[in-house]
């Protein structure tokens, strides 16, 4: 476990903004503590499985399988979580495209909580998304945070059943409510955004670490300036190709 204030990129042969090393340890600390849903603990061990299903002997004989259920077995794990949370953290992490709603349903029918399949979905992001930063440097991965103690919120928003498998708050619905900052009072956004609405925090941190290694929202539409040390239309020339590779929906 690490001290999250070793996040550092000085002393490389190139640049690394000092906001984005800020953005990861505050990335790091939010992970170490307990969540909405699941505990400091669960919230590591998510991430430590999210690291190790790689190394799945049957993630990686489904993934060369025409079908990934023309496959039986267990999972290589780290035996920190419930059989059902590893499925859902390996099929995620291995094979995203072929998620279907019907392999949801199968994890739902089998005991998993809405609420804690998102929030898990939002811890994986998180890692996925500092690791693959310092794979790009070539450097080795962050040593995950100790985990902090005390328990989760449990506070679900006045979220339903509209636009996915998942129950998500909808802009007007977040009006008026604690959870309206997540979307800036806006009554109109993206789908990727309300995407994890179910547990608002999660929301909040991914958009964090994407405000500084991408671009923030308003960036995003600002055609007229440019902020990084490429163009709009080489980030999302990588953007596009990157979906394309891990067979993106969105």
């Amino acid at each position: 476990m690490s001290d999250i204030s070793e996040i550092s990129y000085r002393g490389l042969p190139w640049p690394v903004r000092d906001d984005i090393a800020a953005a990861q340890r505050r990335a790091w600390e939010r992970l170490s503590r307990p969540g909405t849903w699941l505990t400091g603990a669960e919230r590591i061990a998510v991430a430590a499985e999210a690291r190790n299903a790689h190394a799945c002997a049957l993630c990686r004989e489904r993934k060369e399988a025409l079908s990934p259920y023309a496959v039986a077995g267990s999972h290589d794990h780290l035996g920190g979580l419930p059989e059902l949370d590893v499925e859902q953290i390996h099929r995620i992490c291995t094979d995203p495209g072929r998620l279907s709603r019907a392999w949801y349903r199968g994890l739902r029918e089998g005991g998993m909580v809405e609420e804690r399949y998102v929030e898990t979905v939002g811890v994986i992001a998180t890692v996925v998304a500092i690791d693959s930063f310092t794979k790009g440097l070539g450097l080795d991965s962050w040593p995950l945070p100790a985990a902090r103690p005390g328990e989760p919120s449990r506070r679900r928003p006045a979220a339903r059943r509209q636009m996915a498998w998942v129950s998500t708050l909808s802009p007007a619905d977040a009006l008026g409510t604690a959870d309206e900052d997540i979307y800036g009072g806006a009554l109109e956004v993206g789908n990727v955004v309300q995407a994890m609405s179910l547990v608002p925090a999660e929301v909040k941190g991914f958009f964090d670490i994407c405000a500084q290694q991408y671009l923030t929202g308003a960036q995003m539409g600002d055609f007229e300036n440019e902020f990084r040390a490429i163009s709009h239309a080489q980030i999302e020339l990588v953007a596009g190709r990157v979906s394309a590779l891990n067979q993106c929906f969105y």
